[in-house]
């Protein structure tokens, strides 16, 4: 709010909760805007001039007569400047005119507030409704937060195999919670958000009424995740697995795990191997006692597992024990999918088989008989179930009823015996594929837990012998492994202690 030119400054500010100033007439058609009611003589030496009026002025009021000359060159100069669009208006000494134009001015204000309110409500409700009906969440994304809500651990890390061991070192004494003593740290290349657990492979269990302690860290949050307690004599060679209840949902970027032995005559070694390239990930240089260049690079051997937050993998008895699930999921790595190779010659002009990207492989179906390609696994222990997608990955595909297949056999089987149940460990029916890049999944369940290698033959076949159709590109991806867990691992898993108990699946 201005009042007007010619105000005396000795005048009264009206009460309002408007910001009120005072405009002044100096020389030359000069105004000079102070805040209203202030002296003369408070006024500082240098003044700086205005190029444009001051936005959002309600009215400009003078409660005395003033010359109408004065008042005619600042509407000039204001719509001149700052444009004729908004006009301020000027009222002259009735104060009742200047409430009422203010409180016209409040209730423009008030209903194009309102207005653009709905507006604003209006957009959102529509956004709302496109996210609802209009936006499609892709289906990589989908499949995902199926795949993780099944409540089934996956592996999300597996270290090299494991090439020789290191000593836990011991700690004859309770350790004070501040300070562990000597002990084995080793980053987890993993962060604590879906964290689950970690395997770690024993060489030998140790001797003796002693135990082995570990604990995991969040290094950037400063707190400690868990703590584990295991006795020597409940160890054994293989893998030892630690949990936790359910997936975490801390969001920790940086976790440590640390682990020492208290008691016992000797304190149980654990296997380590090469950390390769992930030489932040290598065991710290005060957890070996004789570091050299081989062991500079050198990690503890360990499996990380992991899931959806929050979501409970372990289902607990009547009597509160946990026990197991049913299994857990392997993917198959890339760098074993792309080492698939024929097992029937096919020659063709164009593009029959081959891995392709992302662990898929092509197999082209040929004219007389069945496609066959094999893909060697290396043992792993517990296998119970392997699985594939496969579809036809061509949309200009007009050709239905072409077949595909999966059959598990020991490793070094033919295709012939393979395809015809012989010396077979398990082996899908064939399924038929009748819409393009619409995918079909194939399950072979074994009927008993395997430790050896395996190789997973893959076939297809067209409906009846004949041309090959020029877009029927069948393509097996997504290879998993199910491992049994009480095969997999040789004791149950250990879950998190607290006041020094040990808890166990």
């Amino acid at each position: 709010m201005l009042s007007g030119p010619g105000t005396s400054p000795a005048r009264a500010r009206p009460a309002s909760a408007l910001h009120w100033y005072g405009c002044k007439l100096v020389a030359c058609d000069h105004y000079v805007l102070t805040d209203y009611g202030q002296a003369e003589d408070a006024l500082p030496s240098a003044l700086c001039s205005l190029e444009i009026p001051p936005t959002n002025v309600w009215a400009l009021w003078a409660p005395d007569p003033i010359e109408e000359r004065s008042l005619r060159a600042l509407q000039a100069w204001w719509t001149k400047t700052g444009g004729s669009e908004t006009p301020v208006p000027c009222i002259v000494g009735n104060r009742a005119e200047l409430d009422a134009a203010i409180l016209e001015r409040s209730l423009r204000e008030t209903s194009r507030l309102q207005h653009s309110n709905q507006l604003l409500m209006r957009d959102l409700a529509a956004l709302r409704e496109s996210w609802t009906h209009h936006v499609r969440i892709p289906q990589e994304l989908e499949e995902l937060v199926a795949t993780l809500r099944m409540g089934r651990p996956q592996l999300i890390f597996n270290s090299p195999l494991p090439r020789s061991d290191v000593d836990i070192p011991a700690s004859p004494e309770e350790p004070d919670v501040s300070d562990i003593g000597p002990c084995l740290a080793q980053r987890l290349p993993s962060s604590a958000r879906g964290w689950l657990g970690i395997d770690l492979h024993i060489a030998d269990p140790g001797r003796g009424a002693g135990h082995l302690c570990a604990q995991i860290e969040a290094s950037d949050a400063g707190t400690l995740l868990a703590q584990w307690r295991v006795p020597f004599d409940v160890l054994c060679r293989g893998w030892l697995p630690l949990r936790l209840p359910s997936a975490s949902t801390c969001t920790s970027r940086s976790l440590t795990l640390k682990l020492w032995a208290r008691g016992g005559e000797v304190a149980p070694r654990l296997s380590t191997c090469s950390a390769g390239v992930m030489h932040e990930y290598r065991l710290a240089p005060q957890s070996l006692a004789q570091p050299d260049e081989r062991d500079a690079a050198t990690m503890l051997a360990m499996k990380l597992w992991g899931g959806l937050p929050g979501i409970r993998s372990l289902s607990s008895e009547d009597d509160g024990e946990f026990r197991h699930e049913a299994g857990a999921m392997i993917p198959v790595p890339d760098s074993v999918v792309g080492k698939a190779h024929l097992t029937r010659e096919q020659s063709a002009a164009y593009p029959v088989f081959g891995y392709i990207e992302q662990g898929k492989v092509l197999l082209r179906p040929l004219k007389t008989t069945s496609s066959a390609a094999v893909i060697s696994l290396p043992a792993t222990p517990g296998l119970i179930e392997i699985s594939c997608e496969v579809m036809i990955d061509d949309k200009r595909c007009q050709t239905r009823r072409l077949g595909a297949r999966l059959v598990v056999t020991p490793h070094g089987i033919g295709p012939d015996d393979a395809e015809s149940g012989q010396n077979v460990l398990a082996a899908t029916e064939w399924t038929e594929l009748n819409e393009p890049l619409a995918p079909s999944r194939l399950v072979a369940r074994l009927p008993f837990a395997e430790n050896r290698p395996v190789d997973l033959h893959l076939f297809t076949r067209l409906p009846e012998p004949g041309p090959i159709p020029p877009h029927g590109r069948v393509v097996f991806g997504r290879f998993e492994a199910e491992i049994h867990a009480a095969s997999a691992w040789g004791m149950a898993a250990v879950l998190p202690v607290a006041d020094g108990r040990t808890a166990r699946l």
